[in-house]
């Protein structure tokens, strides 16, 4: 059931599919998987979703480490007011360089627009 609701476009759904695939419960534990269903809701503007792709990219669990993508997805979940992606903001900019802060903070807003884009549609 919650596979089809997923399947559907339920971005709820769809993270809870990603968390599961990420921790191996009820299904087998898939990185690539996970970011997969991460992605698909945090397109939908759920916090939730962008702010764990943020930090698979940060640990590079299912993709390749980024810091600037963890950086952008986890600023587009700061701006939905998940106070969890506020800290890891302030704890990514220690680790990155003036060029990839700058790049992640474009990337942030491109993917916002984006998504800004898509539920208006």
């Amino acid at each position: 059931a919650l596979m089809d609701k997923a399947k559907k476009g339920d971005a709820t759904a769809q993270f809870s599919v990603g968390w599961a695939y990420a921790n191996g419960k009820g299904v087998q534990a898939d990185d690539r998987e996970s970011v997969k269903w991460y992605r698909k809701s945090a397109y939908q503007n759920y916090a939730k979703s962008q702010l764990n792709l943020g930090s698979v990219y940060y640990n590079g669990k299912g993709v390749t480490r980024d810091f600037v993508l963890a950086y952008s997805w986890w600023d587009v979940a700061a701006s939905n007011g998940l106070s969890s992606a506020i800290a890891n903001l302030s704890f990514a900019e220690k680790l990155m360089t003036p060029e990839q802060l700058s790049t992640a903070k474009k990337l942030s807003n491109l993917l916002q627009a984006e998504i800004r884009q898509n539920s208006s549609q």
